[in-house]
């Protein structure tokens, strides 16, 4: 296997039918979840961190992964290539998650690289738009009705979150005072987590940052995603404290 970087390999696996895919080489490699044997692996080459995320085509399903220097669609069967688009980014970071609908997937990435939006027709991706808007360094982005909201630029820059239309980039509104930081969405709402430890819920609105609730909640460094289950929010800091919020109204 190629050597893990500075990051290590921070890809959470995706497991698929009978296989554990792992953003690992120029294209991930597959394992078998009973076994763990190898079933397939692509090239030894820098991975970019991401998630490997499943995308249902017309003739079945794709397993879409950024490397370290591009974006790549592969059969999750085989590891056969049915994609690939040219995504160069400083240090060979592309760490965040595409966003898919339909034959639509839109990529973004820090280090003053951008996004775009491109159409996937057969073996060739169309390129719809492309900006630098809108810079998600490693946290991924979600998308609420027709509009993406996500933390725009480095954490040791300028950070904000912003709205952008899906369909055009256009900017619908940036908030600095949010800064750097991770975010889900649930029921219609933005919780956003800052790397300062602020706990921020909101309404996912194209108009402006409308704010629910915000709160410190925790110190230290903060750059993992919040997470919701079972009406309860849970945050962790990088020093590995986590906290856990009841938001069920019980």
């Amino acid at each position: 296997m190629p050597t893990c970087r500075t990051w290590g390999y921070a890809g959470a696996p995706l497991v698929h039918d009978k296989l554990v895919i792992l953003n690992v080489g120029h294209a991930g490699c597959a394992l078998d979840k009973a076994t763990g044997k190898l079933v397939w692996k692509s090239e030894e080459a820098n991975s970019g961190y991401s998630t490997p995320l499943l995308r249902r085509r017309a003739d079945g399903v794709e397993v879409i992964l950024g490397s370290g220097r591009s974006y790549i669609a592969v059969n999750p069967q085989n590891g056969a290539v049915l994609w690939e688009n040219r995504w160069n980014t400083t240090y060979g970071v592309n760490a965040s998650d595409p966003i898919v609908k339909g034959d639509l997937v839109m990529l973004s990435t820090g280090y003053n690289k951008g996004a775009a939006l491109l159409k996937i027709d057969g073996s060739t991706p169309v390129q719809i738009w492309q900006n630098r808007t809108f810079r998600n360094q490693f946290s991924s982005s979600v998308l609420i009705d027709g509009h993406v909201y996500g933390i725009d630029n480095d954490e040791n820059k300028s950070a904000s979150l912003k709205c952008i239309e899906f369909a055009t980039g256009a900017e619908k509104w940036a908030d600095p005072g949010v800064g750097f930081g991770s975010l889900m969405a649930a029921d219609g709402k933005l919780i956003v987590l800052t790397a300062k430890g602020e706990l921020i819920t909101a309404k996912a609105s194209p108009v402006k940052l409308e704010v629910i609730s915000r709160a410190t909640v925790l110190d230290g460094k903060c750059w993992t995603q919040p997470v919701l289950a079972n009406g309860r929010i849970y945050v962790r800091n990088a020093p590995g404290k986590v906290i856990c919020l009841d938001v069920g109204g019980k």
